[in-house]
């Protein structure tokens, strides 16, 4: 998986140590963000920024050694890098949403869903891979449905001790860049099950560059085409379709952390209209 061997990232010793590391980076990160947009470059530096001072491990609990951020703590900083880049902070906030339901969801919630043991170590290795600096992305969306789970078209069947997944995605920010996608899939026989698989980036996983929104190009949400194998470990909890539970159990990784990263995009259009108005003396008419 995609990792940083440059620079060690940071330690962050508390949320409110997070969220401070934002603010440093917030002009930076400012600062590319016209240029990342209009060339529809991903932001890399950006990246660099949030891996050197150690978020990309924000929700990694403090047993593992990361800062034991919870929700809210997480909002606080996607509204800091909101309002510096919005694309910067949804491509944070996909990788969050992956790292935040690993690192929030109780054991023993997982264990009455049917985690086996075996998981729980499977899990403090992923997450142990973002506090080391790797990126994570999401695979969810189809177009067409959207990201409905129930209407999924990709789907994955068992082969032995291999998973076997196939289908297409769309709006996948951080296509190409990502350590490793979050997919979604439905079970293509049997009784129906939506399941999540961790999928490294590398064979199998095809980028098709598809985006070019403005104000979003930056992003990177391209396509992925999938028709890949891979190992039980990447099945996410340990236990087929747990998809649909976990996104009833916690919803705001689904809905709600989108919310804080456009709060800090409405807070910087209105500072811009603000210093435009006063620039341009119009605050001064009737």
């Amino acid at each position: 998986m995609e990792t940083s061997t440059a620079t060690q990232p940071a330690v962050l010793a508390d949320a409110g140590a997070a969220i401070a590391a934002a603010g440093r980076i917030a002009s930076r990160v400012a600062a590319r963000a016209g240029d990342n947009d209009r060339l529809g470059c991903f932001p890399a530096a950006d990246v660099a920024d949030l891996r050197a001072t150690g978020l990309l491990g924000l929700m990694v609990p403090s047993r593992l050694g990361g800062s034991g951020a919870r929700f809210s703590d997480y909002a606080r900083v996607a509204l800091v890098l909101g309002e510096a880049a919005g694309a910067t902070a949804l491509i944070y906030n996909m990788h969050a949403s992956v790292t935040g339901a690993l690192a929030l969801t109780d054991d023993s919630v997982a264990r009455g869903l049917g985690a086996p043991e075996g998981w729980f170590a499977r899990r403090d290795e992923i997450l142990a891979e973002a506090l080391a600096g790797t990126l994570f992305a999401v695979a969810m969306s189809e177009r067409g449905t959207g990201s409905r789970l129930g209407q999924l078209a990709t789907t994955y069947e068992r082969r032995g001790k291999r998973y076997r997944i196939i289908g297409e995605k769309a709006f996948v920010s951080g296509a190409g860049h990502a350590g490793a996608y979050l997919v979604a899939a439905r079970r293509a026989e049997g009784a129906p099950a939506v399941s999540y698989f961790l999928v490294p980036r590398g064979a199998g996983v095809e980028v098709v560059e598809s985006w070019d929104s403005l104000g979003m190009r930056a992003t990177a949400s391209h396509d992925l085409v999938i028709d890949v194998e891979v190992g039980t470990e990447a099945l996410v909890g340990g236990i087929e379709g747990a998809a649909l539970l976990l996104a009833r159990w916690m919803p705001q990784w689904l809905v709600a952390s989108y919310a804080a990263v456009y709060v800090g995009v409405a807070r910087a259009a209105l500072v811009a209209a603000c210093q435009h108005a006063r620039e341009r003396q119009l605050d001064r008419l009737p």
